[in-house]
């Protein structure tokens, strides 16, 4: 499995009438993003205070599969999203390169 971590940023051109029109949008949003947590596919996630954005974090099988999950959620959310590795991944490459560069 592949892990992403991504900035999101609720769209900055979105024109809501109210502030209980944009909760409403805001808060079936959080629902459907907490099944994806209970589903596995959201390991973690996280609001900024002013509610303008904040992270998540994905594991899926492919590439593929994030960009089509992602896109379900335009034309409301941005994302930026980038590849991770864990800490032993991040380890074992240092000491690769570490090796590599031995003089």
């Amino acid at each position: 499995m592949l892990k992403f971590y991504a900035r999101w940023q609720m769209n900055p051109k979105e024109n809501f009438k109210t502030a209980e029109e944009r909760a409403k949008l805001v808060l079936l949003m959080l629902r459907m993003v907490k099944e994806e947590i209970q589903a596995g596919l959201i390991k973690d996630f996280g609001s900024c205070v002013d509610g303008s954005g904040g992270y998540a974090v994905f594991e899926v099988a492919s590439e593929a599969d994030l960009f089509n999950y992602l896109h379900k959620w335009a034309p409301h959310v941005n994302f930026d999203a980038r590849q991770v590795i864990n800490i032993d991944q991040a380890i074992e490459s240092n000491k690769k390169t570490a090796s590599e560069t031995k003089t």
